[in-house]
């Protein structure tokens, strides 16, 4: 890679470092801290609801990692435009040089964009376009844009109580358990993710769930590993465009 992109994709490849290691923690918390119990209503039901608890609440520690990451991410954008105005030896101030992304290609085209784009070459101009950092053209541009100012604004993590895997062991015939098709439901401070027949011998379970970012709009119900790593990818393909 040439040289004047290694801070760029050095921070990149930080948060690649740093995954395998969240995610020890996060499966251990969740691991610690959601059960699945059957809850026993009264006798005119024919069947209980197979409920997933969380004891706790999942810690803020986590939420305040996961925005790291998206800044150092977001971060690797901008020190890639001021690798190209160093490159090109563009008359622009520091203070004014990003990476854009723009809320629509109408601001990123009629509008200019930014100082990058109006003073680039039309080579490197064009391979930025190439791109479409706006929202409606490159999804996880501006996911990565939107969820790095929404993270200083609300937490971003969210516990799926939605089983990745369910699996039962016990002597239950066709039509005993019934997992729902769809969205789990709320049900107090409870998650309904089946129903089991009464009567039937409560079964040993095993399940997995997953901690997400649930940003409507953006990315909605993603395990927060798959969402860092899709926009961590990326990021690091935008960097390696400029790689010539």
């Amino acid at each position: 890679m040439r040289a004047d992109l290694l801070e760029a994709q050095a921070s990149a490849d930080w948060v690649w470092a740093q995954l395998p290691l969240l995610n020890q923690r996060l499966e251990a918390w969740l691991e610690a801290n959601v059960t699945i119990e059957i809850r026993d209503v009264p006798p005119f039901a024919t069947h209980n609801p197979v409920v997933a608890l969380e004891r706790e609440f999942l810690p803020i520690a986590f939420s305040v990692e996961v925005g790291a990451y998206i800044n150092a991410i977001r971060s690797s954008l901008d020190i890639l435009a001021m690798a190209l105005v160093r490159r090109h030896g563009l008359p622009i101030e520091e203070r004014l040089v990003y990476f854009p992304i723009a809320d629509s290609e109408e601001a990123l085209v009629k509008k200019g964009g930014a100082p990058l784009l109006q003073k680039l070459p039309e080579e490197d101009r064009l391979k930025l376009f190439s791109l479409k950092p706006y929202r409606g053209g490159n999804a996880a541009l501006w996911a990565l844009h939107h969820l790095d100012i929404v993270r200083k604004h609300r937490r971003l993590l969210d516990v799926q109580i939605r089983p990745i895997h369910l699996s039962m062991i016990g002597s239950l015939k066709p039509g005993d358990f019934e997992p729902l098709h769809g969205e789990p439901f709320q049900a107090g401070a409870e998650t309904v993710i089946g129903l089991i027949r009464k009567g039937v011998p409560g079964p040993a379970m095993q399940s997995r769930f997953y901690v997400a970012i649930n940003e409507p709009g953006t990315i909605r119900r993603r395990p927060v590993l798959a969402t860092l790593a899709h926009l961590n990818d990326t990021a690091s393909s935008a960097i390696k465009l400029f790689d010539v």
